[in-house]
Parts: structure tokens; C-alpha cells; sequence
């Protein structure tokens, strides 16, 4: 007799599972329905702090050839550096570097540009270009110097970056330091003393109280952000290191080193960080034009690209070269220009624009 209701309910139960699997079904999407409400709301508050807006949450999904501004699938970034209100010579550009992002390949090229060439068109170095532009306005000194950019790689520039000496140090500091690999050890007793730069040190004819002595032994070092600043930027020591050249390569390592530190995961999956980072940015680093929503998503999107792609930061190198294998620029006799300057060989950047061309273009 109970084998026969057993039975009963089963048939019952079959003739009606369209039913019960409808009602799991639906329950099922309510509790799911309730824990995205739930959870909702501070994960997307906490991405749109980290980012600019809502529309930067599809980030991951977007076309960097679709939302930036390109030219040959290229979008072209002039970072520059500069020492700030409080610095001697603060709105001259320190550093320059142009940034090309392959949006086809997710590749990122990157040439620093010595700051002694000399621009005929303005009658000084370049690093005076922004300067110059920036008595009339901060626009006009942005102007005036991707003008000059411009004659040297034959490329237009996009958007230019720029970070003073204390948005760097901050930076730096807030990812715990970079890791640096100092290939040549040097001294250079001539740096300059931060606010020290028109002392007259007591009469002293060598103005010895302006300047600090910095010290780099070769191998891999820890750098907080005062020494990362001071490595890139020193310009007297004795030997090669004391060359503009030398200066740009010491600069393009840097800036991979924070680029590896801000790749660490540490950083990358710790919201807390992410949000001091986005802080310093907002503070201390200026992008011309400014950014909206779809060039922010853009731009993260190239970035998880490059980052999932596994390449290198391609350096370009432009100096003088050797004997042997001569480069793109030579120094002309002081007279000349009264001045220590570089220029292109042959007077024109031809065939450095060719070479550049030819690099960028390189899969």
C-alpha cells in the first residue's frame, strides 16, 4: 500500500517537474537578484572613485582604436617633467620624452628627447619652449613645445603629460620605492640644492652651498622618491655619465621602474593603494587636453592589453652615436650659438625622422 502512494506522488511529481524546475529557477534569480543589490552598490561606487564615471567601469571591453585619438593606429603621449613653483628654472621641461602606443600591436615606443637641442625657429633649447609659451599662458607653453617636438619626430602629438619634482617623489614614495639597476657607479659634486640657487654663499666665488655631492654605486638599488629624482636628473658627473645622453637612459629606466611597480600586484589588487595613487595624480599631474570618460576607458584598456601582452617598453635612443657608428645629432662650436647645443647632422632631421618612422612601424 505505501509502495503504491510512493508511486502515486511520483507520477504526480512528473507531471509536473516543468513546475518545480520553473519555481527553483526563479527563486534562484531572486537570490541572485538580491545579492547583486546587495553588492551593487559599493562595487560600483568604488570603481567609479577609482576611475572618472559609470562609463569607465567598461573599461575592459572598449577599443583603444575607437575611443582615443590616433594617427597610423598610434596614440602619441609628450611626458614632460619639470621642477615646479619652488624650483629654480621650475617651468623649464627637464624631461622630455615622446610616447608613441601601438593601439594595433599593444606595443609602446618610447624616445627621450635631450633638452640641449637647439630649436632654430624659437633661438634656444628646447627646454625653454614651454617657458617661453607659458608667460603668455599655460596652453600657449604647451603649444609652443609640441611645435617644437614636432620638427624634430614628424609626429603629431595627442596629449602631453606633465609632472613636477613633487608630484615624482610622491609618487614614488607611495609604491614603496622602485627598483633600479645602476649599470655605471658615479659622483657628481655639482647638484643643485633645492631654494639655493641664488645664494650667494657668504661670497664664496664658487657658490659651493648651492650644490649637494650625490654619490650612485652600480647594481640593483631600493629608491625612495627624493634619490629616484636625483638619479634621473643629475647632469655633472665626471665620465659618460655626465653626458645629456646618459641622463635620457637613466631617465627611461626610471620610468620603467615605476611602471613595474605600479604593474606589481600588490598595487594593482589593493584598492586602498589605487585610491592614494589616483589622489596623487589628481594633484600633482596635468594632461592637455583633459581626459573624459571614453578616453580614460581607452586608455585602461590599452593598458590591460600591453600589460596581458607581455612586451617590452621599446627604447629609442638619439645622441651623438660614436667613431664608428656616428648618431643623429652633433654639438657645433660653442661660438656658434654661444652656447653647449645639439643639432641634427646634416642640418636637418631628415634622416632621423626616416629611422624613427622606420621604428615605430616595426611590429
Amino acid at each position: 500500500m505505501e509502495k503504491k502512494n510512493i508511486s502515486k506522488i511520483k507520477r504526480k511529481l512528473g507531471h509536473h517537474i516543468w513546475l518545480s524546475r520553473l519555481m527553483i529557477l526563479v527563486a534562484a534569480v531572486l537570490v541572485l537578484g538580491l545579492l547583486f543589490w546587495m553588492l551593487s552598490a559599493p562595487i560600483w561606487g568604488f570603481l567609479t572613485q577609482i576611475w572618472r564615471g559609470p562609463k569607465a567601469i567598461t573599461t575592459f571591453f572598449s577599443d583603444p582604436l575607437y575611443t582615443l585619438p590616433s594617427y597610423e593606429a598610434r596614440t602619441n603621449v609628450l611626458l614632460i617633467g619639470m621642477g615646479g613653483e619652488e624650483h629654480d628654472g621650475g617651468k623649464l621641461t627637464d624631461t622630455i620624452i615622446f610616447m608613441a602606443l601601438d593601439l594595433k600591436h599593444d606595443q609602446i615606443s618610447m624616445l627621450s628627447i635631450p633638452r640641449d637641442i637647439w630649436v632654430p625657429s624659437l633661438g634656444t633649447k628646447i627646454n625653454a619652449a614651454y617657458a617661453i609659451g607659458a608667460q603668455e599662458s599655460t596652453a600657449s607653453g604647451y603649444t609652443i613645445l609640441e611645435d617644437a617636438v614636432y620638427e624634430i619626430v614628424d609626429q603629431p602629438i595627442h596629449y602631453i603629460v606633465g609632472v613636477d619634482f613633487d608630484g615624482f617623489e610622491e609618487l614614488v614614495d607611495a609604491l614603496g620605492g622602485v627598483s633600479v639597476h645602476v649599470d655605471r657607479g658615479f659622483v657628481d659634486e655639482r647638484y643643485p640644492i633645492r631654494g639655493k640657487g641664488m645664494d650667494d654663499c657668504g661670497g664664496d666665488p664658487e657658490f659651493g652651498c648651492r650644490y649637494e655631492t650625490l654619490s650612485f654605486e652600480p647594481g640593483d638599488q631600493i629608491m625612495d622618491g627624493k634619490t629616484a629624482l636625483k638619479f634621473a636628473r643629475s647632469r655633472y658627473a665626471q665620465g659618460e655619465e655626465g653626458t645629456d645622453y646618459a641622463r635620457s637612459l637613466r631617465q627611461q629606466k626610471v620610468i620603467l621602474a615605476v611602471k613595474d611597480a605600479i604593474s606589481d600586484g600588490n598595487v594593482l589588487l589593493n584598492p586602498s593603494k589605487l585610491l592614494e595613487l589616483k589622489g596623487i595624480f589628481d594633484r600633482y599631474i596635468v594632461v592637455d587636453p583633459e581626459l573624459g570618460d571614453d578616453e580614460y576607458a581607452g586608455f585602461a584598456s590599452f593598458a590591460l592589453a600591453f600589460w596581458r601582452s607581455g612586451n617590452e617598453i621599446k627604447t629609442i635612443t638619439l645622441d651623438q652615436g660614436s667613431e664608428e657608428v656616428p648618431g643623429f645629432l652633433v654639438n657645433p662650436p660653442i661660438q656658434v650659438y654661444d652656447a653647449w647645443v645639439l643639432e641634427p647632422r646634416g642640418a636637418s632631421w631628415d634622416q632621423f625622422q626616416a629611422y624613427f618612422r622606420q621604428v615605430l612601424n616595426a611590429e
